[in-house]
């Protein structure tokens, strides 16, 4: 009894380790990309929105998250633990699948700090320049893939985090399922989305750290709803 206490201590401090990745992360998102401006606008421009960003923002920010993003990955150890009484393999690849999503974010952060860099040269260059032009695409255009694999794991494992939950085998109520990684960004995007001007432009980029922390605080919250009825 003794063994399993202290094991679910170390679970529920790694998963708080998680947590303060993702917050660090979140200031690395403001640091890199935040300015003033309302969320439509932001989700508007894109990563045009960089051309005005000064160039040590651009390289603290970006560096900042390569280093916090692979802490991430604690925060994850909770959910697996919640969901392992259903089986360890479709448990362990809901975890992978949301790992390599996140350290995917290693990669979409270090590509932030390349379409930033080349935003700003853009407009230093001469009108037109075909150079620059076509740099701002091509890195621009390897963002986009970034983003679309990274919804892809979010969306498979998701869908296997809600089967598992549906199935009842698991640490956590049924509801819990509402509160995979896909709903909670699918609810929390429309809400930055009409932030108005100046803080939606700083709380957008952050979009997708936001509901990660939401996602493993929430995981966190049962733990201790569970200890509490004891």
């Amino acid at each position: 009894m003794e063994n399993k206490t202290r094991k679910v201590d170390i679970v529920k401090l790694l998963g708080f380790v998680g947590i303060l990745a993702v917050s660090i992360t979140i200031i690395s998102d403001f640091i890199l990309i935040g300015k003033p401006g309302s969320g439509d606008l932001f989700f508007k421009l894109g990563t045009e929105s960089m051309a005005e960003i000064a160039q040590w923002r651009i390289t603290v920010g970006a560096f900042l998250g390569v280093v916090a993003l692979p802490f991430q990955v604690m925060g994850l150890l909770p959910i697996y633990y919640g969901l392992k009484p259903a089986g360890r393999v479709i448990p362990l690849i809901v975890v992978i699948t949301n790992a390599h999503a996140l350290l995917m974010g290693v990669a979409f952060h270090i590509a932030y700090a390349f379409i930033g860099s080349s935003w700003r040269l853009y407009y230093k260059s001469e009108p037109g320049n075909k150079i620059t032009s076509e740099m701002v695409n091509r890195f621009d255009s390897y963002w986009k893939i970034l983003i679309i694999i990274i919804f892809i794991e979010i969306l498979f494992s998701s869908i296997l985090y809600v089967m598992l939950i549906l199935k009842g085998n698991t640490r956590y109520p049924k509801w819990m399922a509402l509160l995979n990684q896909l709903c909670i960004a699918i609810v929390i995007l429309p809400f930055i989305y009409i932030l108005p001007a100046p803080i939606g432009g700083y709380i957008a980029p952050a979009c997708l750290n936001i509901s990660t922390m939401v996602f493993f605080i929430m995981h966190l919250k049962i733990w201790k709803l569970k200890e509490s009825r004891k």
